[in-house]
């Protein structure tokens, strides 16, 4: 696990209070210390005069052509998923909906994938969006060939549109196969709330 300067703040101030001899005050602080280091933080970006705050992601497989997706073990931004079976062309729906009403506010379905990542004009107008979850460069080509792979979400608040209303949003991203039965082999919903900033 990478370790900042708040890890490092919060293990120097663990360290001071064992020399305080008041050990309730220790176990509560010891207590929140764990809590802030094993529970993912929420990911916040600045735009404007609007918050983008992920509240939570979700990730789910279908366990045949894609056998897991989950968060890395002590990584809060790091995912991984491992293709089991040859990926020739997959297609991508991308939903945004109002988490109060389910209301849809804006879809796209049946985006090719294959074409998106071949298509030089198309990985330039929305590359900048890909790069933000690729890690280290490590780019996928289709046909996407059986493998484990990283995606990174420290980026992901930053991909969603700046024109946008204020409040708690869900955005759904499936990624389907015309080889599967299944409604989708990866599928990701983020939870996410936009708030005026004062």
């Amino acid at each position: 696990m990478a370790v900042n300067r708040g890890h490092i703040f919060y293990l120097c101030l663990f360290g001071l209070l064992f020399f305080v001899e008041e050990h309730e005050v220790i176990s509560v602080i010891c207590l929140n210390l764990v809590k802030y280091l094993t529970i993912p933080q929420p990911i916040a970006v600045q735009r404007g005069n609007a918050e983008y705050s992920l509240e939570s992601l979700d990730t789910r497989c279908d366990h045949d052509f894609v056998e897991y997706f989950h968060r890395v073990p002590d990584s809060k931004i790091l995912y991984t998923f491992r293709v089991v079976k040859l990926a020739p062309a997959f297609t991508i729906n991308i939903t945004i909906k109002v988490l109060k009403t389910h209301r849809i506010m804006y879809k796209i379905e049946n985006f090719k994938g294959c074409e998106f990542l071949n298509n030089p004009v198309i990985f330039k107008m929305f590359g900048e969006s890909y790069k933000t979850l690729v890690v280290n460069g490590s780019y996928f080509k289709c046909p996407i060939k059986p493998n484990v792979y990283y995606l990174k979400t420290d980026g992901i608040m930053s991909m969603i549109p700046s024109v946008h209303p204020f409040g708690r949003f869900q955005l759904s991203m499936r990624v389907k196969m015309k080889e599967s039965r299944k409604p989708f082999v990866m599928e990701m919903l983020l939870n996410y709330t936009i708030v005026r900033i004062k």
